[in-house]
């Protein structure tokens, strides 16, 4: 292997390194020490690596109508506010949200792109890959910290409304970087990412809704590049296009049934059990698949999720009784020796359940026992 692969492959291993640290520490990497990091190592990769310049006649074209997707964008994400309605922005423009959010993550969109233009231009073959992988990372350390993820709930969340979308973005922005450079995917994301902080309204638009639309307007830009410039630039062949949209699709998928089952608003819902008073049936690491109550009767021997202290518990129903016009349902863990305290009526039931998964949900309690046990 020649040596300036080996210069190229060891920068990018540092910067895994370092930002995989960074996610798991991410309560001290704020985003202004992010954004020093990150324009650090650009200088550094700037100046250590032979970077290939990416010619394109298209370049000031596609910088413009990336400004205009940008805009479109927003404008769909607050019309849809109509409907769903709006909220004062809880960051308000103001010289503190300057200094706080808007300058370093400028910083970290720039020197992001910087990097990503760098690597992309370098003849190693992997080169692509890391940086794909890397800034991705850069998005789960801005979006989320490690206090998100120590629960299967929170690690969900991340996967359906960060991680996903922030591939769908970044395979994106590879594909813009590496035929038209940098600069329009800087003009396209600055706006999409500091109009949170300039605003002081924001569409009250469910989570769901708005990784969805993360996650589909980046393959509609793609497909309108693609059409527009291809001819001229270079050619896909037709199979690769469809396996495109069939990964696409399958990603789409994967990703709004996670988002459905974490999200609890559909008819639908998973929770990750962390106890082992249900053991035999229901074991520690399982995760449980529930259809939300829906204030029908529950029949004794049924397994239920209730809410007591405001803590989720998935028992069995052992008895069911009628006190007053009220259904008052005595519940007791299988591996429990005594049945619950008191007793659980409609108002405190979120679902039934006779669905799990087995062991998805140890990752969840490894993390818990790792970062918030010790």
């Amino acid at each position: 292997m020649k040596k300036d692969k080996l210069k190229v492959y060891f920068l990018q291993i540092l910067l895994l390194i370092i930002l995989f640290f960074a996610l798991f520490v991410s309560n001290i990497f704020n985003r202004m020490i992010v954004a020093i990091i990150l324009a650090a190592y650009a200088v550094i990769v700037t100046h250590a690596l032979k970077k290939r310049n990416i010619l394109s006649i298209y370049r000031k074209q596609v910088t413009i109508l990336m400004l205009v997707f940008a805009v479109i964008y927003l404008l769909g994400f607050y019309l849809m506010g109509l409907y769903f309605g709006y909220y004062r922005a809880v960051v308000q423009l103001s010289t503190w949200s300057v200094i706080t959010y808007i300058i370093p993550l400028s910083i970290i969109v720039i020197s992001s792109e910087v990097i990503r233009n760098v690597f992309i231009s370098q003849k190693a073959r992997l080169s692509k890959v890391f940086a794909f992988i890397a800034l991705v990372l850069v998005d789960l350390i801005v979006y989320t910290n490690i206090y998100d993820i120590v629960t299967l709930t929170g690690f969900l969340n991340i996967v359906g409304f960060v991680l996903f979308a922030s591939i769908a973005c970044n395979l994106l922005y590879n594909y813009i970087c590496s035929r038209f450079g940098h600069k329009p995917v800087i003009v396209y994301r600055l706006i999409t990412v500091l109009y949170a902080y300039i605003i002081p309204i924001i569409p009250d638009v469910y989570i769901f809704f708005r990784s969805f639309l993360r996650m589909v307007f980046p393959y509609v830009i793609y497909m309108t590049l693609e059409y527009t410039y291809a001819k001229s630039n270079f050619a896909i062949a037709y199979k690769d296009k469809q396996k495109n949209i069939l990964g696409t699709t399958c990603m789409l998928a994967i990703t709004t049934l996670i988002i459905m089952l974490v999200s609890c608003q559909f008819k639908y819902g998973i929770l990750v059990i962390g106890s082992s008073s249900m053991a035999g049936n229901i074991n520690k690491g399982d995760a449980i698949i529930y259809e939300r109550y829906d204030g029908g009767l529950i029949n004794k021997d049924e397994v239920i999720v209730f809410k007591r202290d405001n803590i989720k518990v998935i028992h069995r129903v052992i008895d069911v009784r009628v006190v007053n016009d009220e259904y008052r349902y005595y519940t007791k863990g299988d591996a429990n020796m005594q049945r619950d305290d008191g007793y659980v009526t409609a108002k405190d039931i979120i679902g039934t359940t006779d669905l799990r998964i087995k062991y998805i949900g140890y990752p969840s309690l490894w993390l818990r026992d790792i970062f918030i046990e010790n």
